[in-house]
């Protein structure tokens, strides 16, 4: 917002939304191997399918909409080891984290708004910038669970943030998130 007016700030936070939300979608339909001479088979397309039955929602199941996180993930990962377009956040090899959890907190969060997705996008951003100035972000560096743990943590503080966490309570999710890494 130093740079850009605020309505200019939320349009490429949408159009960066935008992009991950069809990498999921692309991810979910495209079948096939992926590129390469081990001939790995999609997975995201069967995992969609399989989900998407009518009889495979249990209301009682809590771990359900897990599921999807995972396929959401899958899907963008599956996108990326083909050289599609992908948003890397905070790298290529975590690229399917927060596109996931963006996508939970759209389709599973009660009152999730559009407000609630900048607010993801912002406090994910923020809280990448301290790694990369602090740490790192690279796997190359920091390996892929340092990768990945920052995605991680990216994306738990951009979830609490998104549903109306305290500054501490993004930190400490933030942290955890990096912890458990």
């Amino acid at each position: 917002r130093a740079w850009n007016k605020p309505e200019v700030v939320e349009e490429k936070l949408l159009e960066i939304w935008s992009a991950m939300e069809s990498c999921i979608e692309r991810g979910c339909r495209q079948k096939g191997q992926l590129p390469g001479p081990l001939k790995v088979k999609r997975r995201a397309p069967e995992l969609f399918h399989y989900l998407s039955q009518p009889d495979r929602f249990d209301p009682s199941d809590a771990l359900h909409a897990l599921d999807w996180v995972n396929l959401y993930a899958l899907a963008v990962n599956e996108e990326n080891a083909c050289g599609s377009r992908v948003v890397t956040a905070p790298t290529n090899g975590a690229a399917g984290i927060i596109p996931a959890v963006i996508k939970y907190y759209k389709q599973f969060c009660k009152g999730a708004s559009t407000q609630g997705t900048l607010d993801f996008l912002l406090t994910a951003a923020a809280i990448g910038i301290l790694y990369a100035q602090n740490a790192s972000i690279s796997g190359a560096e920091v390996g892929c669970q340092g990768e990945v743990g920052v995605a991680c943590s990216m994306a738990a503080g951009g979830l609490t943030a998104a549903l109306g966490g305290s500054m501490a309570q993004v930190e400490q999710a933030a942290e955890i998130g990096m912890e458990h890494n």
